[in-house]
């Protein structure tokens, strides 16, 4: 008999729990059968682990049935892993957050920046000195910096701003640093400096396009992620659908990675959807809890590439659903990473703070 099939019946005759006491008991859930793995050192399955949807817990269970239940997880329960327990409290808390209405004449203030390792190698053809991405052929290497804020209105309906600012060279290192910041500031710089500035968007409506296509779209990324189901192993079919990953020994990981990466849209995504992919980013196998601070938590994930291994690291505020940092290793530097002085190792990282500021630009 299955587990939540007991405590229904244990329950069936309680008062019902409110949702508040179904998110803390799917939690402690959780918590406990993870518990339960550590003790037992019950080998993880690949995408095996059962959530315990609303649905299953809602309509006449007490609490005091979600107590027996914890109590009664048998030896043969499915398998959830630390990291599993952190993002289904940070899937509860993404809900919950957007349940708390901004107030009225407020902003909900997105701040981003993205960091990443330009390497410069002259032994590339005039014009593409950067566009190699080994770091052991590598010059020099820069460190290039974009930084943006998005304002979103307490009704949504309302007038959102971008502000961005130019990319700049936050840090240069190598033997042709000097050069290198001289070859960026000559032949890229010019490239993003249309990029800057603030820009509204009543609605949040984003219009643009090229060459006569035009593309309507919201911010927030509501479209792309409108038929996006709620569920784990739907939102991992949803991926696999829309991105094929052909090739790849896990389908969606290199595209599901990368979504979450982005810090801006994922924060800006629908609460739903951030649920979605954080309940699922648990189904990746590997996926794994490096540190603890308070309400902050490290999460890796390694994917093998022919190149070599590449690693992301997410910090995730689960108080509130976000992820406010996100750093990838590249292919192959992971493990046999390129020292040059001054540079991190990582090859990209993305800071995000999310807050509720009076005004606008």
């Amino acid at each position: 008999m299955e587990l939540m099939e007991r405590v229904r019946e244990i329950g069936a005759d309680a008062p019902a729990v409110p949702d508040a006491g179904v998110d803390a008991a799917r939690i402690a859930l959780l918590r406990e059968i993870a518990r339960e793995e550590r003790v037992d050192a019950a080998p993880r399955r690949r995408r095996t682990v059962r959530w315990i949807g609303g649905s299953a817990l809602a309509g006449g269970m007490a609490a005091t049935a979600l107590v027996v239940g914890l109590v009664m997880v048998p030896a043969t329960a499915p398998t959830a892993s630390a990291a599993a327990v952190v993002l289904e409290q940070a899937a509860v808390a993404t809900i919950r957050t957007a349940d708390t209405p901004v107030p009225t004449g407020s902003y909900t203030r997105i701040d981003t920046a993205f960091t990443w390792a330009a390497t410069y190698d002259t032994g590339m053809p005039a014009g593409a000195e950067f566009n190699s991405a080994l770091r052991e052929d590598a010059d020099a290497v820069l460190l290039i910096q974009d930084e943006s804020s998005v304002y979103v209105p307490s009704d949504p309906d309302g007038e959102w701003v971008r502000e961005r600012d130019p990319y700049r060279v936050a840090e240069a290192s190598g033997p042709l640093s000097s050069a290198a910041v001289e070859a960026w500031e000559r032949e890229r710089a010019p490239a993003t400096a249309d990029l800057a500035g603030v820009t509204r968007y009543p609605g949040g409506v984003v219009e643009g396009g090229r060459d006569g296509d035009a593309v309507t779209y919201h911010l927030d990324g509501r479209e792309a992620f409108a038929n996006m189901p709620s569920d784990p192993d739907g939102v991992v079919a949803w991926f696999e659908d829309r991105y094929g990953a052909e090739g790849e020994s896990d389908g969606i990981a290199h595209f599901f990675v990368e979504t979450l990466g982005d810090l801006m849209s994922f924060n800006l995504a629908p609460a739903d959807a951030r649920a979605g992919m954080l309940r699922a980013f648990a189904s990746l196998p590997g996926v794994e809890v490096v540190t603890t601070d308070g309400e902050l938590t490290t999460l890796a994930y390694e994917q093998p590439f022919e190149a070599g291994p590449a690693r992301v690291e997410f910090v995730l505020d689960t108080a509130r659903g976000y992820i406010v940092q996100a750093t990838h290793w590249g292919m192959g530097e992971y493990d046999e990473p390129v020292a040059f002085d001054g540079m991190p190792s990582w090859q990209s990282r993305t800071i995000s703070t999310v807050s509720v500021v009076d005004s606008a630009p």
